[in-house]
Parts: C-alpha cells; structure tokens; sequence
C-alpha cells in the first residue's frame, strides 16, 4: 500500500529545494511524525507549504468523476482525502490520478512516508505520460 501525502510548497521553497528534495523530504517528514513542539512544527509548515483550497480541489473532482463527497473520494481504485495542509493518496496500484492535481498548483512535493519515497509532481507526470 502506497500512501502519497502531497504538498503544495511555495514558489521561494519550490525554487530552493528543486535541486535538494532530500532535504525537503526529510524536513517534512519530521513534521510529519512529530509529536511535541506543536507550534514549531506549525510555524514551519506555514513558512514551507501553501494552504490548500479543499473546496476548489473538491469542487473539480465532484465535477470531472460525477461524484457527490465531501472531502475524501474513491478514484482511480485510490482513495483521495483532501486536507487544508495536504492530500493523501492511499492505493496499491500505480495511479494516474496523481497527475490531475498538476493542474491545481505546479510546486507540488510527493512523499511516502511509509516507502521512503518523494518526488516533484511536475517531474514525475512525464513517466506517466
């Protein structure tokens, strides 16, 4: 099982860490699993990523698939949950509904956090196209 948490990041951070997304990554997976300093780990997250629109993200999925959700989707043998700080995408299949997130922002980063795996959106559509 794949779970891929995607990250909007900011153009200045885009810029900086295109070249270094071991970095990033490993940034961001502090975050991920931290457990105290909450508010540190909030300033951060504030400084690095921009917030997501969920209602513009869901509005174009409930429109593009005929769904009806609120905030978590099945798409694509995936499920979709959009958070105000990320989407996750859990599946065990390798999916091209990632892909459809490229045209929400084009500075999104991709971590499995669980596989150790990252990757730039923009970087990885080009394998699937």
């Amino acid at each position: 099982m794949r779970e891929y948490n995607l990250f909007v990041l900011k153009k200045e951070y885009y810029e900086y860490y295109k070249k270094n997304p071991l970095f990033l990554f490993d940034t961001l997976k502090k975050l991920y699993y931290m457990k105290e300093n909450f508010n540190y780990g909030v300033s951060l997250y504030s400084q690095l990523c921009e917030r997501i629109n969920t209602f513009n993200l869901k509005y174009y999925l409930n429109r593009k698939y005929h769904l009806d959700n609120e905030r978590t989707f099945y798409i694509d043998k995936s499920f979709i949950e959009l958070k105000h700080t990320r989407i996750i995408i859990r599946t065990q299949y390798e999916t091209k509904i990632i892909n459809e997130f490229n045209n929400y922002s084009k500075y999104i980063f991709v971590c499995d956090f669980i596989n150790n795996d990252y990757f730039w959106l923009d970087k990885k559509i080009l394998i699937y196209s």
